[in-house]
């Protein structure tokens, strides 16, 4: 019965449209995932199921759990990238941010539907380590960038964990182990920009951009001056560490995702966002960004406008600059000092005669004399 259900499983999954499925114990496991012992108001998406400082058992989630389904939907091609072009700079979401949830659900609710029909529980969890567990059940192994990968799949891959009673055939390959395939290639590392990737493998969750996005990481919801740079024009995640990843230089789009998701931009203009009320944020935006909530999204905007230093936004910046709150007046100010030019300067000029508040002061001067700094060097 084991045997049967299992291949069941697998072989009505695949046609179903999830790629990889594999099945492994509920037994405990131990690993690093994204931990914040020291900080237990900061992400940590495992903290349910976590029994030891490195040790995390399934069945806090599911009491009865025998095995744990893990499934893996194939995601490269799905992103519709479109690239700024002078007056109309670009935020990027990130990889498959617009379809991050859609295709969770899809295989998750999937399987459950399946064995339940069978008579057995199920609930899927994201509470639990699932890269970890998707190398135990023998779906690849984890690179240096922290994703796993599969050979033909590369490290494009949509993971979600199902719990169930149901008594499986199960695998057990081992947690992740240090070998992988990488040898002594570093360029995911060498290509993240806050440096959360180390060229050893290891991985610095407060650095990463994708937590300081979210407000969290090791500024919270403030991303200093020196480092706003680093943001690019992201609005999300970056995923430079799997574009550049040899593992996935020869990868084929998929043709056909069996999912519904948003029909929205993946790559949406700046200028209507950096003044956007919620509500157009979230007509503009998918889900997957806009649950952050609008302080969130507004700062990044801001900061991925200055990034952009395309001068078609210095009049909505200005605008910000004006009319928004504390913060993100600062962040305006700071925007127009990286666009630089003559209209960018009157602007600071005309918002300093009348801001009251110092901290917004201090970030108009520094703007000031950016853009002054760059004048003299053309000269």
């Amino acid at each position: 019965m084991e045997s049967d259900l299992s291949e069941r499983i697998i072989r009505e999954g695949h046609k179903a449209g999830i790629d990889l499925i594999g099945i492994t114990n509920a037994d405990d496991i131990e690993c690093e995932p994204w931990t914040y012992p020291e900080k237990p108001d900061h992400y940590f998406p495992c903290r349910r199921s976590q029994t030891g400082i490195h040790t995390y058992s399934p069945r806090k989630i599911m009491a009865d759990a025998r095995s744990v389904i893990v499934t893996a939907m194939y995601m490269y091609g799905f992103d519709r990238l479109e690239k700024s072009t002078k007056g109309f700079p670009r935020a990027d979401i990130g990889p498959w941010t617009r379809g991050y949830v859609e295709a969770r659900d899809y295989a998750a609710d999937w399987v459950t539907d399946y064995l339940e029909k069978e008579g057995w529980a199920a609930e899927a969890s994201n509470e639990i380590p699932y890269r970890t567990l998707a190398v135990k059940a023998g779906l690849g192994k984890i690179g240096k960038n922290g994703f796993l990968y599969h050979e033909g799949m590369g490290s494009y891959l949509n993971l979600c964990c199902i719990l169930t009673d149901a008594p499986l055939k199960c695998v057990d390959y081992g947690t992740v182990s240090e070998e992988n395939d990488c040898g002594k290639c570093r360029k995911c590392s060498a290509m993240c920009p806050t440096g959360a990737l180390a060229g050893d493998g290891s991985y610095h969750a407060e650095r990463c951009l994708h937590l300081w996005q979210q407000g969290q990481g090791m500024y919270g919801g403030h991303i200093p001056r020196e480092e706003r740079h680093k943001c690019l024009n992201y609005l999300m995640r970056t995923g430079r560490c799997m574009e550049v990843c040899p593992k996935n230089a020869k990868l084929k789009p998929r043709e056909y995702f069996p999912f519904s998701s948003e029909d929205k931009a993946d790559s949406p203009l700046l200028e209507p966002l950096i003044l956007a009320s919620d509500e157009e944020y979230r007509k503009i935006l998918p889900y997957h960004v806009y649950k952050y909530g609008i302080d969130a999204i507004r700062r990044d905007v801001i900061i991925a406008s200055g990034n952009s230093k395309d001068e078609a936004l210095a009049e909505t910046l200005g605008k910000g600059l004006r009319d928004l709150d504390e913060t993100c007046r600062g962040l305006c100010a700071w925007a127009l000092g990286e666009i630089g030019g003559r209209q960018a300067g009157m602007l600071l000029g005309a918002a300093y005669e009348t801001e009251e508040r110092e901290s917004v002061r201090q970030e108009i001067e520094y703007a000031r004399e950016n853009i002054k700094k760059k004048e003299d060097e053309y000269r």
